[in-house]
């Protein structure tokens, strides 16, 4: 059973997390209103990456600012890294919805 308390949108977008020290780029692959999930490939994830870590968050969408989000480590696993938002964002909101409508 999902125990996620929002629904998860399908997205690619290019990524940086800084978390821990380190910078990792990866690919973000869905999001929420309330997390997402950041695929890093599994020799790349640095050995002091925690559960509990605050990651500053930067999502590289193609022809626009890039979204800056604070967020939290709450997974860690060999294809990547679980992020919940610590705090709302305007931005990626605006993502989730317009990528939604492409989905449907």
């Amino acid at each position: 059973m999902d125990k996620r308390e929002a629904v998860r949108v399908p997205v690619r977008v290019r990524a940086q997390c800084r978390a821990s020290g380190e910078v990792l780029d990866g690919l973000v692959e869905d999001v929420s209103r309330s997390g997402m999930f950041m695929r890093i490939e599994a020799n790349d994830l640095p050995a002091p990456l925690a559960r509990g870590s605050s990651a500053e968050i930067k999502l590289e969408v193609h022809g626009e600012q890039p979204i800056h989000c604070q967020a939290e480590v709450v997974r860690i696993e060999d294809a990547g890294i679980g992020l919940r938002l610590v705090e709302s964002n305007r931005a990626l909101a605006n993502l989730m919805m317009r990528q939604h409508a492409t989905t449907r």
